[in-house]
């Protein structure tokens, strides 16, 4: 006998969709069920204070799905260089249904770390840089800045930013070159508003650790001085010492004593762990929502899922920066299970714009198309 019971009305309208804390949901009544192959026998439930239907599906991963995944396979399949047809093949479907998948897996994790950061109490200074790849072209590169973890190489925020090709190029290429930027032109000052971001998500680790102080170590690019002076918030901590900006030359050897071998570790594993961003490859980005719908998932395989090092008893990269385990496991068990709600978390700024499939995608003519139930 299924017990199933809503824990708030879907519609985000209603007063029971954020009801009190502490107060059950309790204004429903039952409105008859239908039969999937799928899931089998679903019960529907109507709200008694607005009148919306809903069935328990609404509430799970798999809303509006005929076929179920193991998205925990999913993801480790596409953490070890699988390409979208690649996994089509593996699971005997099309390339749009994996990618799919990959979308609501995408704004699971995003909303399991966005719960967890709430108790985590990292003690570790941090770092950051850019990770250059392409979408859609060569023409359209693209800068991931990363910031990550000195010690644990957890990473606590990705933000992606369209750059503008550059390096030595033909007559023949830069002829190209402007004719593509007559349809599409990346932002001059997209890569300062990127670490701008990025500079708030190292704000927010200074705040959950509750220490006295915290450094960021970058190479010399002016961009990044230039957000630090746009930034109230970083004049006020670097003036009463709590936030230490450090850097160092991008031509200093990568070797393991380098401060920035946090992210020049994490390039290395991208790279070589995601098909799409490994050199002299045929099998690159075609939206740049969906590629950082793949980031999203491969960075929560890398900070949960992987060990930090292969050799001696397994400790996750959440683990050294502070996560608690007991949490973890706790959200871990509805990870996969229950669905995500929008309305129901708030998200950082690079976060909504992956949820929300908010993200230009070069040369493309309007929107992405963002189901109703995304946003809810």
């Amino acid at each position: 006998m299924n017990t199933f019971i809503p824990p708030f009305c879907r519609n985000p309208k209603c007063f029971y969709h954020q009801p009190p804390p502490g107060l059950p949901y309790t204004a429903f009544e039952r409105w008859g069920s239908y039969t999937t192959r799928a899931f089998g026998r679903v019960p529907r439930f109507r709200c008694t204070c607005c009148g919306t239907t809903f069935s328990q599906q609404t509430f799970r991963v798999d809303y509006w799905l005929k076929r179920v995944y193991d998205y925990t396979d999913l993801t480790e399949r596409l953490a070890s260089c699988s390409s979208i047809r690649a996994l089509g093949r593996a699971y005997q479907v099309a390339g749009k249904s994996i990618q799919n998948r990959i979308g609501r897996a995408a704004r699971q994790v995003i909303a399991f770390e966005t719960i967890l950061s709430c108790y985590r109490k990292p003690k570790e200074d941090l770092a950051a840089d850019g990770f250059e790849s392409f979408c859609v072209s060569q023409y359209y590169p693209n800068n991931i800045h990363l910031l990550v973890g000195t010690t644990s190489q957890f990473v606590y925020a990705a933000d992606h930013v369209t750059i503008r090709r550059k390096g030595s190029m033909t007559r023949e290429q830069k002829k190209k070159r402007e004719t593509l930027e007559q349809r599409y032109r990346a932002d001059p000052q997209g890569l300062c508003r990127s670490f701008f971001r990025i500079l708030e998500a190292s704000f927010s680790v200074l705040s959950d650790g509750g220490r006295p102080s915290l450094t960021l170590w970058t190479d010399q690019k002016r961009e990044y001085h230039r957000s630090l002076a746009s930034s109230d918030c970083a004049a006020g901590l670097l003036e009463s010492g709590r936030f230490v900006h450090r850097t160092i030359s991008s031509r200093v050897p990568r070797s393991r004593w380098n401060p920035l071998f946090p992210v020049n570790y994490l390039d290395r594993e991208l790279r070589k762990d995601l098909h799409e961003h490994v050199r002299e490859t045929v099998c690159f980005g075609r939206n740049v929502n969906a590629q950082m719908e793949r980031l999203s998932l491969y960075l929560y395989y890398h900070n949960f899922c992987k060990a930090h090092r292969s050799r001696g008893a397994f400790q996750s990269n959440a683990l050294l920066a502070g996560y608690d385990p007991r949490f973890i496991a706790v959200e871990r068990i509805k990870l996969w299970e229950w669905r995500a709600w929008h309305t129901k978390i708030d998200l950082t700024m690079s976060d909504e714009e992956t949820w929300m499939r908010l993200r230009r995608t070069p040369l493309k003519n309007g929107k992405d198309y963002l189901p109703k139930h995304v946003a809810a």
